[in-house]
């Protein structure tokens, strides 16, 4: 069980609308950015900020504590290839009728564009997201559009314990997300369908990446999307061929 905690100076930088963006994720399966070990117990925020980029990240409480880390003025947050710790929840969900198969990423450590004050945020994931073609969302009612050259590579039964892989890659072979998903029922049947899968990336609101609970992932997707925190896209997805002898 993790317990957030935020000093009073971090909740004056970010204000009532940041706050309550940089508080809407997961963090079961986030680590800590002083030791590196999975976030557990009490967990302090912290904000790392230049006026232009805002970096929200997490430590626990007896590694540091919640505050406002001023940067220079070179800081800038990671692009999504240069590896930010995801979560990813695979589900099948309704669109129109249509059963697809769909991966939900979202960024453990947020980073945001200040615009004109506090709590004027801009997510920095998104943002660049944009810019690669993908849409902001507003509801669930039909697939995205397809986005050129970004690919998931399933690699099934390849885990450390065994548990499914997959390998998101951008245009630029960057690594979006590499990790661990867990597959529901159906829905590699419905990839092999159709080719490509549904990628939604936001401020899904704290999904659990093995709980298989296809009408809660609808339900949080669709809280983001009317809140303006969701960007998706079809991406094409593949496993990998059968082994050359």
């Amino acid at each position: 069980m993790v317990e957030l905690q935020m000093s009073e100076e971090v909740r004056a930088l970010l204000g009532p609308e940041g706050l309550a963006r940089a508080a809407e994720v997961s963090l079961a399966d986030g680590r800590c950015v002083a030791c590196s070990r999975p976030l557990d117990g009490t967990v302090h925020m912290v904000v790392r900020t230049n006026g232009s980029f805002t970096h929200v990240v997490y430590v626990h409480a007896g590694c540091g504590p919640s505050e406002v880390i001023q940067m220079g003025p070179d800081f800038a947050p990671a692009t999504p290839a240069d590896g930010y710790d995801m979560t990813m929840t695979a589900a099948v969900l309704d669109h129109g009728g249509a059963d697809l198969p769909v991966l939900v990423a979202e960024t453990v450590g947020k980073a945001y564009i200040v615009n004109d004050g506090p709590g004027e945020l801009t997510n920095v994931v998104a943002s660049h997201l944009l810019g690669q073609g993908f849409h902001l969302v507003n509801r669930l009612r039909q697939a995205p559009p397809q986005v050129a050259e970004w690919v998931g590579v399933l690699l099934l039964g390849h885990g450390p314990a065994g548990e499914d892989g997959l390998l998101v890659l951008d245009p630029d072979g960057g690594q979006f997300y590499t990790g661990a998903v867990d597959l529901p029922d159906g829905w590699l049947t419905q990839a092999a369908r159709y080719g490509w899968a549904v990628l939604y990336v936001g401020n899904a609101g704290g999904l659990h990446p093995r709980a298989h609970d296809a009408k809660a992932t609808a339900r949080a997707l669709r809280t983001a999307a009317q809140a303006g925190q969701l960007v998706g896209a079809r991406i094409a997805v593949g496993t990998p061929g059968p082994a050359q002898a």
